[in-house]
């Protein structure tokens, strides 16, 4: 039995937490309160409560990380709620609490955010050039994993839906949208689970994959379709042009490791 512990167990982390102890591994996850660790109790998850902050971390990181096999980083940049957050000095400090000479493994969850939004088709290979805060803490993140070699992999993933999330809630019957033609970028839950379990299962470290769906539709037409199917009122886009072309593509994990993605269709009615 392997050890895991995730760090933040929020939305994706519990789910992931749940196929986990399906399959037997023990499993650590951390959450910010005290009130939610009963959620976490009920689940087969020991809590921990540890706040990762930009001076250092609050909470019982050392005995969390010390006997795991495996440690998967889950936590969002959140500079929407706090501008002043550094992510990438949060995960540095997440990356300081392992012991040395440790041969802990680190899945680290990243975001396609690391690309700009004008960067068109990218794939493992392209050099992120972000253009915003977030994407820039995104990247900056990422070296300091990139920083452990062979005992790291990045997962990058796409705009998540599922478990009563998904985007064509908040744009239903909004006006004035941009980037009419830009292509979504988007991935289920279910996927995501499966896709890092995988990841898991088949030791597949020192690697920098992208989850995401390889059914890129155009934002006006997908949104607008799925809002008629689901009885919600249409959005409106502009008619301009945008230079959104950012493209994502996954174009490891199908023959590394065979990995198919189940609702690529990432549709309202999945979720």
């Amino acid at each position: 039995m392997k050890q895991i512990s995730i760090l933040g167990c929020g939305w994706l982390g519990r789910a992931l937490a749940k196929r986990l102890l399906e399959k037997g591994y023990s499993i650590n996850g951390s959450v910010r309160s005290e009130r939610k660790s009963n959620t976490l109790r009920a689940l087969g998850i020991l809590p921990y409560v540890i706040q990762i902050e930009n001076i250092g971390i609050v909470g019982a990181i050392k005995s969390f990380v010390s006997d795991a096999d495996i440690i998967i980083t889950t936590l969002p940049p959140g500079l929407r709620q706090n501008p002043d957050a550094d992510y990438a000095m949060r995960i540095t400090h997440i990356l300081k609490s392992i012991p040395p000479h440790s041969n802990c493994k680190i899945l680290h969850l990243s975001s396609i955010g690391v690309f700009g939004a004008s960067q068109g088709e990218v794939d493992e290979t392209t050099v992120p050039k972000p253009t915003t805060a977030v994407g820039n803490q995104l990247l900056e993140a990422e070296k300091a994993v990139l920083e452990l070699g062979s005992n790291a992999t990045i997962v990058r993933l796409g705009g998540l839906v599922g478990d009563g999330r998904h985007p064509v809630k908040q744009l239903a019957g909004k006006t004035g949208l941009p980037a009419p033609l830009a292509p979504t970028n988007l991935v289920h839950q279910n996927d995501v689970v499966s896709f890092l379990t995988s990841v898991i299962e088949g030791s597949f470290w020192g690697h920098t994959f992208h989850c995401v769906s390889p059914l890129h539709q155009k934002r006006a037409a997908f949104y607008t379709k799925e809002c008629k199917e689901n009885e919600l009122e249409p959005p409106q886009f502009l008619s301009e042009k945008s230079d959104r072309t950012k493209k994502v593509l996954d174009t490891i994990s199908a023959e590394l490791f065979g990995f198919v993605y189940n609702l690529a269709g990432c549709h309202f009615k999945d979720c």
